[in-house]
């Protein structure tokens, strides 16, 4: 009669597997310590970028040293990505202790990625302002020419600052005129609503009602004598200085 060999199989295939797991999580420990390296350096070069320049350094060395760094950490990212889904296929058995160590490889991954896409940031914006300001920190047989882009540099930051006033004293009359609309708007609801009160109020009490008509006839009568009065002592005027 035959066995089948799964009893004896089983443990060779675990142990093959531990193997296999404590190997990569080795490499993928080494990866990131030669990443917690080259980023701090990395780094240390990008914080001095500005000052090589301003300190008369050949800037396409700095450069080149940049790119070559940043080419040895996106190398050594690629290699630690593939090594975390090697030990993500070790992990198809089911332990949690290895789904949370490969977790924390993968946050250690990606921490390295924010930092290096940060730093790589940082020397884009310092490469803008160089740019605009057309080296600071040139040789002298180009110093005419790295005068005049200074200059117009120059003229150009003075115009974005007039620019920047201007939209700031214009947001302040917006947000005067804003206020202004909002108080007659609010002073327009109150008048409303006292209309409306007032008009309830007649229609409640037919008394006030009545002696709001009469208060209003009283007053129509009093405009009619005085537009009369004032349009006779205009006519007796005219009168007076025609005869004159």
């Amino acid at each position: 009669m035959a066995y089948a060999p799964t009893s004896h199989t089983k443990p060779i295939a675990s142990e093959a597997s531990q193997k296999a797991w404590d190997d990569l999580r080795r490499e993928a420990r080494k990866l990131e310590s030669e990443l917690d390296i080259k980023v701090a350096a990395y780094g240390k070069l990008c914080s001095g970028y500005e000052y090589g320049y301003s300190k008369g350094e050949s800037g396409m060395a700095t450069d080149q040293l940049l790119q070559s760094k940043a080419a040895e950490i996106e190398k050594l990212l690629a290699r630690l990505s593939d090594i975390n889904d090697s030990m993500r296929s070790t992990t198809s058995g089911g332990a949690d202790s290895r789904s949370h160590m490969l977790a924390r490889h993968r946050d250690i991954m990606h921490d390295f990625q924010q930092e290096f896409r940060r730093m790589q940031s940082m020397v884009g914006a310092a490469r803008d302002r160089l740019d605009l300001l057309g080296g600071a920190g040139g040789s002298g047989q180009h110093a005419p020419l790295l005068q005049g882009q200074t200059s117009n540099a120059g003229l150009l930051l003075r115009e974005r600052g007039m620019l920047s006033s201007t939209n700031a004293a214009l947001d302040e009359v917006m947000g005067t005129a804003q206020a202004v609309s909002g108080g007659l708007g609010q002073q327009r609801a109150v008048f409303e609503g006292i209309g409306g009160k007032m008009s309830n109020l007649g229609a409640k009490f037919p008394v006030v009602n009545t002696l709001l008509n009469a208060v209003r006839r009283r007053k129509n009568r009093d405009n009619l004598i005085l537009a009369a009065v004032v349009a006779a002592c205009t006519l007796f005027i005219l009168v007076y200085w025609w005869n004159k």
